[in-house]
């Protein structure tokens, strides 16, 4: 799911406040990349043998510009045509969610069904009161999109499925937990998972192991009231260097509410690393602590030796990594496509179709691959051409 914070910093975030678990490698990526990571150091260093060469092959599979992959099979769109969905996002301010309904509704309009938008502050009882608007409305269908927490939503959902009106989550839950929250909240007609675990995880710990040879020792922000998901990606993260470096490589844990980084982390950060002169990557959740993660840099005067690696790709931080401001690699995934995936899933519950489980592709990037996402960075640059996705989604729906 995401939390409204761009109108803060202008980053964005990608999360779960109720996922759980930790995700594995995606097969959305496609092409051939050469990552810097690659060129790190000379040999393996500390990296037991084979190491250093599989995390290359991982981080090279991500940073190429991901091709469109059909999430499901083909089917007939047209009878959704005319239905009715609402679109509820978590919060109409934050940028995500403004770039996620923009192309939703591009891609309704393409389908030939009515998207209504439901535009809210972010709060619980904003959600409430979307819900009661679409059952009163007669929704064929609504979005939780990006994703309000269906916890608290209970009655709402109850009252919706007694109405007939199906209704699908959006961005929330790691691609991992799927049926573990449709288990949860059976109410839930359907998921679009997100990869909050393996790109703040998997491939954050990764481009650290391949950068330093496996000699990693990493502080990781940690959001402690977005919960499961940031103990997810920090047991992901600690779990991949135990798996491959386990003698030469540790993390350990900044943690603060998500509501306090702007206040607290830079501090919390700059101590560590003025006690531990050994600390070389700082790996915050999500990557608005990029921010605070590269002022506690300056002001430990560490900026030679510790990086960041982060994820979510918002364009305030994709510009640090073009800039050459601590940040080293960003993981982040295509908005305007994940708009275009959610309406497949929906055209696909509404025509009566078997619900798919693809997650939306993303993309590492570093110094090797930033140009693509424009001069200055651009927060829609960097993923290939939308034509490719947006043809590949209508070919799907019957539309060519």
């Amino acid at each position: 799911m995401r939390t409204p914070f761009w109108a803060v910093a202008g980053a964005c975030l990608a999360l779960g406040l109720a996922a759980a678990g930790c995700g594995s490698e995606s097969d959305t990526s496609g092409g051939t990349a050469t990552t810097s990571a690659s060129a790190a150091g000379g040999g393996d260093g500390a990296c037991p043998p084979g190491v250093k060469e599989r995390l290359q092959a991982k981080l090279e599979k991500y940073e190429a510009i991901p091709e469109f992959t059909p999430p499901g099979p083909a089917f007939d769109a047209s009878k959704a045509a005319g239905k009715k969905i609402f679109n509820i996002p978590l919060a109409s301010t934050d940028t995500f969610n403004q770039l996620v309904d923009k192309a939703q509704a591009q891609a309704a309009k393409a389908a030939g069904v009515q998207l209504v938008q439901y535009n809210n502050e972010g709060q619980p009882k904003d959600w409430v009161a979307g819900m009661n608007q679409a059952i009163s409305q007669r929704a064929d269908l609504i979005i939780l999109e990006g994703g309000p927490d269906p916890k608290a939503l209970g009655p709402q959902l109850a009252a919706a499925e007694k109405a007939g009106i199906k209704v699908i989550s959006t961005h929330r839950f790691d691609a991992s937990e799927i049926d573990t929250f449709l288990e949860e909240f059976p109410t839930l007609d359907a998921i679009v998972p997100a990869n909050h675990y393996l790109g703040s995880g998997e491939l954050t710990a990764a481009y650290a192991m391949v950068q330093s040879d496996c000699d990693v020792n990493a502080i990781l922000l940690e959001a402690s009231d977005v919960q499961p998901t940031a103990a997810g990606i920090v047991e992901t993260f600690k779990r991949e260097l135990d798996e491959h470096c386990p003698d030469t490589c540790k993390a350990e844990s900044v943690t603060l509410p998500f509501a306090e980084w702007s206040k607290k982390a830079s501090g919390e950060l700059q101590s560590r690393l003025t006690r531990d002169p050994t600390i070389n990557f700082i790996a915050p959740n999500f990557d608005q602590g990029a921010i605070y993660a590269r002022q506690a840099i300056l002001s430990a005067g560490r900026d030679d030796d510790v990086k960041i690696v982060a994820y979510n790709g918002s364009a305030p931080v994709l510009q640090m990594l073009a800039d050459g401001q601590s940040v080293i690699s960003n993981v982040g995934e295509p908005f305007e496509w994940l708009g275009w995936h959610n309406i497949d899933q929906a055209l696909r519950v509404l025509a009566g179709e078997e619900p798919n489980q693809a997650k939306t592709p993303i993309r590492l990037f570093d110094e090797t691959n930033i140009a693509d996402a424009g001069t200055p960075v651009s927060q829609l640059e960097g993923y290939g051409d939308p034509a490719e996705y947006q043809d590949g989604f209508r070919e799907l729906w019957g539309l060519e």
